[in-house]
């Protein structure tokens, strides 16, 4: 555990979210807005105050992962005009679990947290015997997808983080990362953008794990918190 500490408080050169946008024109139903490399719609999602399922709805977009550069697609009810090309905060402050189980009092974050698979917890985060426990587990079969807990940047894909065999470690806008840990197969690599939802990685037992399942942390300036203070 404290390998992964010390590893993960060492990353360098994690690219910032925020990148800058541009060619837009003015359309009746919105501006329009023209791809560049490296963009995903949760990038336009925030840069407009759009939600990612208006954006996909008004363009007929099938699959979120694969747009094209050059691509023009139109911002349904944006208060930005063409000509800006900065980001627009959050529309909305979402809230998140803060408790001991998935209800209780809810803290204030402008992120959505969603589990990254379905199931029961088998370790919570804090004290055990033996440490402290940065994450929670989630049992799953072997194989079962790993899933993005938000939107962001993929900044580790693979080892080298003492026991947790094979690890995702996503930076997201602002203050958050998350990681997933024990996988059997990683589907992304570093580098990539990655939207809500979108497999990652598929649940295994890699590294120092009794049996198949996610370990699953929250970092909040690179500390970790108990993954319930986010999740639904």
């Amino acid at each position: 555990m404290d390998c992964l500490v010390r590893r993960f408080r060492t990353l360098r050169g994690v690219v910032a979210l925020a990148i800058a946008l541009g060619g837009c024109a003015s359309t009746p139903d919105g501006p329009v807005h023209v791809v560049r490399p490296g963009e995903n719609l949760y990038r336009l999602s925030q840069h407009y105050g759009v939600s990612v399922e208006a954006i996909r709805r008004a363009n007929g977009v099938d699959d979120v992962r694969r747009l094209q550069v050059g691509q023009r697609l139109v911002i349904p009810n944006s208060a930005i005009g063409g000509a800006t090309h900065s980001l627009a905060p959050p529309r909305s402050v979402r809230t998140a679990a803060v408790g001991s189980g998935r209800r209780g009092v809810r803290r204030q974050t402008d992120l959505d947290f969603m589990w990254p698979v379905d199931g029961p917890l088998s370790s919570g985060f804090g004290r055990r015997r033996g440490g402290h426990h940065e994450g929670i587990d989630i049992p799953a079969k072997t194989g079962t997808p790993v899933h993005a807990a938000e939107a962001g940047r993929v900044i580790h894909s693979g080892g080298g983080l003492g026991d947790y065999g094979k690890v995702v470690i996503v930076k997201h806008a602002g203050r958050y990362s998350t990681v997933y840990a024990h996988n059997s197969r990683i589907r992304v690599h570093k580098g990539e953008f990655v939207e809500k939802g979108q497999v990652i990685a598929e649940v295994g037992r890699t590294g120092n794990a009794s049996g198949p399942h996610v370990h699953f942390e929250v970092r909040r300036d690179r500390r970790p918190e108990d993954p319930l203070l986010y999740l639904p």
